[in-house]
């Protein structure tokens, strides 16, 4: 079943170092108060994330890369539809390399999904 783009916060501005741009196109989607978060590939790669708490996960393309992303609105109010984080690749999660923006949009059609990954 397609997944409506709309539904989608996707990850649209990094600022920081260059490998943070492999983050541009995964998105957050809304499930009550937590996220789930998948790669451009639309595979989960996270799920049950809270507001202002650490989550790390692996992207496909980066074998033996920790990502630790923490999310929080980007206003503050429950309404908004627009994510803003830290993010970075390094093995010392406290070391942030960068920020990035995410926010929902689309024009509401349908993508299809894609059920591979990668080993």
């Amino acid at each position: 079943m397609a997944d409506p783009i709309e539904k989608r916060i996707v990850i649209d501005t990094v600022i920081g170092g260059d490998s943070g741009q492999r983050l541009l196109e995964c998105y957050f989607k809304e499930h009550g108060d937590t996220y789930n978060f998948h790669d451009k590939d639309h595979n989960v790669k996270a799920r049950d994330i809270k507001l202002n708490e650490e989550f790390c996960f692996n992207l496909d393309g980066d074998p033996g890369v920790d990502w630790c992303l923490v999310i929080t609105k980007a206003d503050g109010l429950p309404e908004s539809r627009k994510l803003v984080g830290t993010w970075n690749d390094q093995k010392d999660p406290s070391m942030a390399d960068g920020e990035y923006q995410a926010q929902a949009g689309g024009s509401g059609e349908e993508e299809p999904t894609s059920a591979s990954a990668y080993a």
